[in-house]
């Protein structure tokens, strides 16, 4: 007998992304789940998205009021880096599991082992997408083994914020394709915080954000993001190349990233049998 008992889904950040999750749980695309609350820092992004859903899931004017939800058991992060490190500890406390969208967080080393340890205390777990990239089943399983790991990534340079410039502005004076960034994978995270968690992805799954080498090309020819993978070890060398086509809602994000996590939150509510996860 199947059982009938659905997740109860919290949405945190209601911007463009999650109104795509919300949509697809909505929409029953995610069998197993079912929306129960809304939070997101401008409330009015919560009324706009609920005012588009079929379901009547509870727009919370707090977050202590989203934690006491009835029926919740999952949260969706799809805030920013700053909402898990502030709530993101106090979900996990709270019984809940958490699906997190803004990986590049889990880079902080203090905010990671904090968050390590109290799954382990409540049984909670987390869950990470693979995100706008391809292969990190493959990463994971020969991370012992790897030597070297290399992120190229292209994109239009509207779609970057580069937190290092003086104004806070887009890079969208570049006239040519031109490197923007050299280093590792927490450098990376720290300066594009809003454009390159696939590079936090990448780097936790393999050798760590330290020895994950990270390179950001600003191309105004590029037509989407493209993301080009380099792995080599004792098990062998791999490539991977992703061309993506940035979400409609968000030039910032591949449309891929957000289909990876519909499908990481499939897996988290409806059981069965999953491939490669």
């Amino acid at each position: 007998m199947m059982n009938d008992v659905k997740q109860g889904i919290g949405l945190l950040g209601c911007g463009a992304i999650g109104r795509a999750l919300a949509l697809a749980v909505d929409e029953g695309i995610v069998g197993g789940a079912k929306l129960v609350a809304l939070f997101d820092q401008d409330s009015r992004n919560a009324r706009n998205l609920l005012q588009r859903l079929s379901s009547s899931p509870k727009a919370t004017a707090s977050f202590d009021d989203f934690m006491a939800t009835e029926g919740l058991s999952l949260v969706v992060e799809a805030a920013s880096q700053e909402a898990v490190r502030q709530h993101g500890a106090a979900v996990i406390a709270g019984g809940k599991h958490l699906l997190i969208m803004s990986t590049g967080s889990l880079l902080d080393a203090h905010l990671f082992s904090e968050l390590s340890d109290l799954t382990r205390q409540t049984g909670c777990r987390i869950f990470v997408p693979s995100g706008a990239v391809g292969g990190i089943d493959a990463i994971r399983a020969s991370r012992d083994t790897l030597e070297e790991v290399v992120l190229t990534t292209r994109k239009p340079p509207q779609s970057l914020m580069d937190t290092a410039s003086t104004d806070g502005n887009t890079l969208k004076d570049i006239a040519s394709a031109t490197v923007v960034f050299e280093g590792n994978a927490l450098e990376a995270v720290k300066r594009f915080p809003f454009n390159i968690n696939v590079a936090a992805t990448l780097s936790l799954a393999g050798i760590g954000p330290e020895k994950t080498k990270v390179r950001i090309i600003a191309d105004p020819n590029a037509k989407g993001n493209i993301h080009e993978v380099y792995a080599a070890g004792k098990s062998g060398v791999m490539r991977f190349i992703m061309e993506n086509v940035p979400h409609p809602d968000n030039p910032m994000t591949s449309h891929l990233a957000v289909l990876s996590a519909i499908e990481t939150l499939r897996g988290a509510c409806e059981g069965g049998l999953r491939v490669g996860a």
